[in-house]
């Protein structure tokens, strides 16, 4: 039979056990805490998996343009074979996206031409009535191509989506790539909403 010291080392070996898968615990429930009140501070849980440079973009799924009517744009056609600069944003006649992020793709629009970019993209989770009539608004050349994600389909697919609750739902995160025949190949993203200039033109013409 085991002796009394035995036993006292084999309890006090399995409190240690124990005691070390409670810690275990505690430290990841502090950590998904944490994470939690992060994303609820940048407005909403974003994509499980964000979007990355060397990542696809997803080219089974279509956006929703106006032309003479709502007309559906397979997104093979935007991306494949051809330079694209894509840039996401919240939404459409939002302050931020108009008055800082838009204009600037606008402007740099033959700066991007220059450089072998083929389109110029603006990704929202918008109805295209919106988007036209927000690109009629600021855009009336027509400089850069409005790709309404209305069922947020795309942007999630993507990685790039984040929940801003009452706001609006589900959303495109503020973002800016250079996309190479549907790959990426330069991303910049913000935090949500937010637009430090990661997602901005200048941003982008630096990284072709």
């Amino acid at each position: 039979a085991p002796s009394l010291q035995t036993l006292r080392s084999r309890n006090l070996d399995r409190d240690m056990k124990c005691a070390a898968l409670v810690l275990s615990f505690l430290s990841a429930a502090s950590a998904f805490s944490a994470q939690s009140r992060l994303l609820s501070a940048r407005g909403g849980a974003s994509s499980a998996r964000m979007l990355a440079v060397g990542d696809s973009l997803p080219m089974t799924g279509e956006f929703m343009v106006i032309d003479s009517g709502p007309k559906p744009l397979p997104a093979k056609d935007v991306f494949a074979g051809k330079k694209v600069v894509l840039f996401g944003l919240p939404g459409a006649m939002t302050p931020t996206c108009s008055e800082k992020q838009l204009p600037g793709f606008i402007s740099q629009a033959a700066a991007f031409k220059a450089k072998g970019v083929d389109t110029i993209a603006c990704l929202s989770v918008n109805d295209p009535f919106v988007m036209a009539a927000w690109s009629k608004d600021k855009d009336p050349s027509g400089a850069v191509l409005m790709l309404a994600d209305g069922g947020a389909a795309f942007t999630k697919a993507a990685g790039l989506s984040f929940d801003t609750g009452n706001f609006g739902g589900v959303r495109c995160v503020r973002c800016a790539m250079v996309v190479e025949d549907g790959k990426v190949t330069a991303l910049g993203l913000e935090k949500g909403g937010a637009f430090d200039g990661a997602s901005s033109a200048e941003s982008m013409l630096k990284a072709l």
